[in-house]
């Protein structure tokens, strides 16, 4: 039996593998985006907790200096917090960007597959046409080939009588 063949199969198969590409870089910088996520949520926690630290080093009698390394550390962490927003907005720009990209990669794998996809149906449906053919051929093949049984007798036909029953 015959086998489809899509003219752009190569094509097809190149623009799965950009498409997947555009996947995994997509994954990787949304795993990235995660990452500083949680970096950032456990640097709110420890800066909540410095705080807390400080309120509670100010009851009683006051050590300076451990007043001052709390500020420090809750100043130094307040700064890499907003590195980390800082890295995190700009892996956003960088994850819509993948983003839009994977769309449009999909785009076109997409319209490559519709387009093999309508060409294997136009293909079906030609085989289907050329096998009826075949079988009609075959058929009709057959109907001559089979032995001719003896005419029947022609008889003639007799003409009709019109009777006219208009009275004028």
């Amino acid at each position: 039996m015959a086998r489809f063949t899509f003219r752009y199969e190569t094509i097809l198969k190149h623009r799965e593998k950009a498409e997947q590409l555009c996947q995994r870089a997509l994954a990787q910088l949304m795993h990235e985006r995660n990452a500083l996520m949680q970096r950032l949520a456990q640097m709110q926690e420890t800066i909540g907790q410095a705080k807390r630290d400080a309120a509670s080093g100010l009851v009683g009698t006051v050590d300076l200096d451990q007043v001052a390394g709390i500020a420090r550390y809750s100043a130094r962490c307040t700064a890499d917090g907003h590195g980390l927003v800082r890295q995190v907005a700009e892996l956003e720009t960088r994850v819509e960007q993948a983003r839009n990209r994977l769309i449009e990669a999909s785009r076109e794998r997409q319209a490559l597959a519709l387009l093999r996809d309508k060409q294997e149906q136009a293909w079906r449906l030609e085989q289907r046409r050329m096998e009826a053919k075949r079988f009609d051929e075959h058929a009709t093949q057959a109907y001559a080939r089979r032995p001719q049984a003896e005419p029947s007798p022609c008889v003639p036909l007799r003409p009709r009588s019109h009777s006219s029953s208009s009275s004028t």
